[in-house]
């Protein structure tokens, strides 16, 4: 179950105090309520505060993990819930997601973004090391150079299985034609009777869930592929990839290329 968090803003500045507070909605600007004396290059060069309070249910909180996800921050920014800083947004992923099912509770809870001078030193660090994420092969999409937050940050509610990370295979034939290969890997909170759906290129397998086990494969046949330049990328030869686990969905724009094997892409 996937909850926006929507609703109104409040942004307070934390550099120049004598800036008004607003409340505002997102996706957007931080500038859509600020004087416009100030300009976007001083808005970026400032730090600044936003809080947001929402409600949570028993039956929300009886979900055994909750995936707080934020995209679409080109700025380094803090986010706590709660008033406990749980990941940082420095550029380095397209989606940050954070488990945050231990700092939320019943009835109101706060989430905060800080827009704050970037340092190094004081980045949050998981206690697991991070997989690192290959891009290649897919496409980011580019976000307004505004500051601002520019997709709807949600709550994903995971009543069994996280959908953990795709991993993704091209198999080239010498004769022609190519295998596309689909991994799913998982972590298991509750058991269930779980199926996994993954679409590609016209078809989709409905994959079962062992969850005894952490992985699940799909294996397309491409007769005709559509070849394109991973550098540059020709959106009529991009193939999207979908899956779906558990409430989980994720689109995945893939393109083939006899240069390109293995992707993968943490979630």
């Amino acid at each position: 179950m996937k909850v926006n968090i929507s609703g109104y803003w409040q942004l307070s500045p934390l550099t120049d105090l004598s800036i008004p507070q607003g409340d505002l909605q997102f996706p957007g600007a931080l500038s859509q309520i600020l004087p416009e004396t100030l300009s976007e290059a001083t808005i970026a060069e400032q730090e600044w505060h936003l809080m947001h309070d929402f409600e949570l249910t028993e039956h929300e909180l009886s979900h055994p993990a909750v995936d707080l996800v934020f995209s679409g921050i080109d700025y380094f920014a803090e986010v706590r819930v709660n008033g406990v800083a749980v990941m940082d947004c420095d550029g380095s992923e397209v989606t940050y997601r954070k488990e945050v099912r231990p700092h939320l509770q019943l009835g109101r809870n706060r989430i905060e973004v800080l827009f704050l001078e970037y340092d190094e030193e004081d980045l949050l660090v998981d206690e697991e090391a991070a997989t690192p994420q290959c891009s290649l092969g897919v496409m980011s999409p580019e976000n307004d150079p505004r500051m601002g937050i520019w997709h709807l940050p949600y709550l994903q509610f995971i009543p069994h299985v996280r959908l953990e990370y795709v991993a993704m295979e091209q198999i080239w034939h010498h004769g022609g034609g190519c295998e596309f290969k689909v991994d799913l890997y998982y972590k298991t909170y509750r058991s269930g009777l779980l199926s996994a759906s993954v679409k590609f290129n016209g078809m989709t397998y409905s994959l079962p869930i062992d969850v005894r086990k952490q992985q699940v494969s799909a294996l397309f046949q491409v007769e005709a592929p559509r070849y394109t330049d991973p550098k540059q990328p020709n959106s009529d030869d991009v193939y999207p990839l979908y899956v779906e686990l558990d409430g989980q969905e994720q689109t995945l724009d893939v393109v083939l290329n006899r240069s390109l094997c293995a992707t993968h892409c943490p979630l």
